[in-house]
């Protein structure tokens, strides 16, 4: 098995052009195992990736896939700067599970993601008490747009 890299958006349907046009872009994905965490209590930011310019997040996921250990407490945030929490609030995970953020006005106007760069993205896994570990991924889910952000071809391009 391979990978194919290639320049999107990838559009997927039978009719491309009006009236009855039925395509749609692809939701692409973008992960981060953090390993298991085992730092003392405090924060470990860690680069997730890069979104392509224009691209829109439609979902980002935490799964706590080891829970954090003794009385130790956990929370991930996502954002576009490191340490940052502009795209999705910090969120209690010590439980386990999957945990999805509280939107916002303002996560969900940081999904529409930059129209003139591509996008970096952050992950923030605090540790609330020395003596727990724990493990999470997150994954964010996006549609890479046209860099200027729209969706559908304004003139007959393939």
């Amino acid at each position: 098995m391979s990978f194919s890299t290639f320049s999107g958006p990838l559009r997927s349907g039978t009719q491309r052009y009006n009236p009855g046009r039925n395509t749609g872009l692809v939701v692409l994905t973008q992960s981060l195992d953090t390993g298991v965490v085992t730092a003392g209590a405090g924060n470990v930011d860690t680069p997730l990736g890069i979104l392509p310019q224009g691209s829109q997040i439609v979902d980002i996921t935490v799964d706590q896939v080891v829970v954090p250990g003794g009385s130790s407490t956990s929370t991930v945030s996502v954002g576009n700067t490191s340490g940052g929490a502009e795209l999705m609030a910090a969120v209690a995970t010590t439980a386990g599970g999957r945990f999805r953020g509280t939107a916002t006005a303002a996560t969900q106007l940081a999904w529409q993601t930059s129209t003139t760069a591509d996008t970096p993205v952050f992950v923030r896994y605090a540790v609330g008490v020395a003596a727990g570990v724990g493990r999470a991924v997150i994954t964010v889910s996006y549609v890479q747009r046209a860099p200027d952000g729209s969706q559908n071809p304004t003139t007959f391009e393939n």
